[in-house]
């Protein structure tokens, strides 16, 4: 992807561009910040199995955020992971990153997104919900600390 260069809505500039390896350190602590379950190693794994669906976000040169996109068997796009640094979460950094991220799946034919998030997580899914995502079901036990996740899905 080349480097997108914008404004969220909230007026914070930043950059957004495909991950590279050195990237990795940073995504990992955004990561465990954010109580994710991934490891560097599945990461890298999803990186290799398709490179443009794996995104960061700058902002002063800073990786403040990322997504990473997986294509399913079914056809259909999966939002694994996204996650912004808590010192610029309410910045419009996830909203534009997630409307980037669509743009990806509709330029590799997918019509359809899901995701899965945390059932106590209500901002995350406050901000799905306003981007058109839809509450399709619910996995019991889905994190490694037993929290359910609730799963959403939206027509590109």
């Amino acid at each position: 992807m080349k480097p997108l260069v914008v404004n969220t809505a909230k007026g914070l500039a930043i950059r957004i561009r495909g991950f590279v390896l050195p990237d990795i350190r940073r995504v990992m602590e955004i990561e465990e910040e954010s109580a994710l379950d991934g490891d560097s190693a599945l990461y890298l794994e999803l990186y290799e199995e398709w490179r443009g669906g794996f995104l960061v976000v700058e902002n002063d040169d800073r990786v403040v955020g990322f997504v990473v996109l997986v294509l399913t068997p079914e056809g259909e796009g999966r939002i694994f992971s996204l996650a912004v640094d808590s010192r610029y979460r309410a910045g419009g950094i996830g909203r534009t990153l997630l409307k980037v991220a669509f743009n990806t799946l509709r330029k590799n034919k997918i019509g359809f997104v899901r995701l899965e998030v945390r059932v106590t997580n209500q901002v995350a899914q406050r901000l799905y919900r306003s981007l058109g995502f839809l509450e399709v079901g619910f996995v019991p036990y889905y994190y490694k600390d037993g929290e359910g996740a609730v799963l959403m899905r939206k027509v590109l």
